[in-house]
């Protein structure tokens, strides 16, 4: 039997998702070695679990190679199950993703929806196994519920109804985080993600319920590639999105506080190390040395009136300063929001920078340019900054 042109073109695509996601995996789990930023660890993760789910599918596909239509269009086929299963799961993971990203939380009705997802679409498969389509079209029901059990299995419910929210919610969230921006480069990255949701899942449903409700009017193979194989040139789009999104981009994911300057001071006030977020550049302009001994006469004096040695933030008007103490240095960073993401970075940087200049701290009166050149680079590591 020659296998139909199907099975070229689906081996073609599966081949190529295989390709791309190992990639991601491999970039981002690379990303996550060089940064120790953990929402890496948990985006490489779940591009492994992609992974795997697309080459189970993968050997079934070629296992099947001579029939393909066959395989799809016969009854209670796992793989035909998964797909939306996976789809809505990994639709829900994107929406809590952002929600935590975007609150330092996750919204409980989030959770709740995502909750009734699982259990709804366990519930969709068991009675789709034990009472297949034809048997409930067989049914002496009325009309209505006829018309409304043919819509809602027909498009894989509840994963398509659940993905829609996940567009509405997720695509919501990134315009209210690309407000709150003004890097040219973080607003592009932001816009690249909502690409990457409606490629992933918007037009991805659009395909399938379309070849659902288009199953009647066209042949067979032409209804499976609709349903099961075009969909993943959609996946594929988007996890190209991703890759630019968030691989390419040299701005950590999301990362949307306004950081202004991040400096180090030694334990005499001095001003040793100088980065400016905002104009991506390394070095101290005329006003920075005396911001920083200012900074530091108020935190002596603070720490002598209220008797502690290291206070941890400045609230002043809208602006909010994080400070890092060591043996040999204080560290600052400016920035419009605290997060837990910044309290992390801001102490990796500090300690880091203590255990790479701490040992040759000196009593400079003027500071050597040489000596902290390559501070910059912790950042990348801390931060996401390059």
């Amino acid at each position: 039997m020659v296998p139909p042109l199907i099975s070229y073109i689906g081996s073609c695509i599966f081949f190529l998702e295989l390709v791309l996601n190992g990639f991601l995996f491999v970039k981002l789990y690379q990303r996550w070695q060089e940064t120790k930023i953990k929402v890496v660890a948990v985006l490489s993760g779940f591009y492994l679990l992609f992974l795997l789910y697309v080459t189970i599918e993968f050997f079934f596909f070629i296992l099947t190679f001579n029939d393909p239509v066959g395989f799809y269009l016969q009854e209670g086929n796992l793989i035909v199950f998964l797909f939306p299963f996976f789809g809505g799961m990994s639709a829900g993971f994107f929406m809590l993703f952002i929600d935590y990203f975007e609150n330092e939380s996750i919204y409980p009705i989030h959770g709740f929806f995502y909750g009734v997802f699982f259990g709804g679409f366990i519930l969709n498969i068991m009675f789709q196994l034990f009472y297949p389509l034809e048997q409930i079209m067989s049914l002496e029901i009325s009309p209505l519920i006829l018309l409304s059990k043919n819509f809602l299995f027909s498009t894989n419910f509840p994963a398509s109804y659940f993905i829609i929210y996940v567009v509405v919610v997720t695509l919501s969230s990134l315009r209210r985080i690309k407000g709150n921006i003004d890097d040219p480069a973080q607003k592009k990255q932001v816009s690249l993600m909502q690409l990457a949701i409606v490629f992933y899942y918007f037009l991805t449903m659009i395909v399938v319920a379309g070849g659902y409700q288009l199953a009647e009017l066209l042949d067979p193979a032409t209804v499976v590639f609709l349903r099961h194989i075009a969909p993943h040139i959609s996946v594929i789009i988007g996890g190209v999105m991703i890759f630019q999104a968030y691989v390419k981009a040299p701005i950590g994911f999301l990362q949307f506080q306004k950081l202004e300057k991040i400096m180090v001071i030694n334990r005499s006030g001095l001003l040793l190390f100088s980065y400016d977020f905002l104009l991506t550049k390394e070095g101290e302009d005329s006003q920075d040395a005396l911001f920083s001994g200012g900074v530091f006469a108020l935190i002596t004096l603070f720490s002598d009136m209220i008797k502690t040695k290291n206070i941890k933030m400045i609230h002043f008007q809208d602006k909010m300063i994080m400070l890092s103490h060591n043996e040999n240095f204080v560290t600052f960073l400016i920035v419009d929001r605290v997060t837990s993401f910044l309290w992390g970075a801001l102490a990796s940087f500090s300690n880091m920078f203590n255990l790479k200049y701490g040992l040759d701290d000196h009593e400079y009166s003027v500071v050597p340019k040489s000596v902290f050149k390559d501070a910059k680079t912790l950042l990348k590591l801390t931060f996401g900054h390059q």
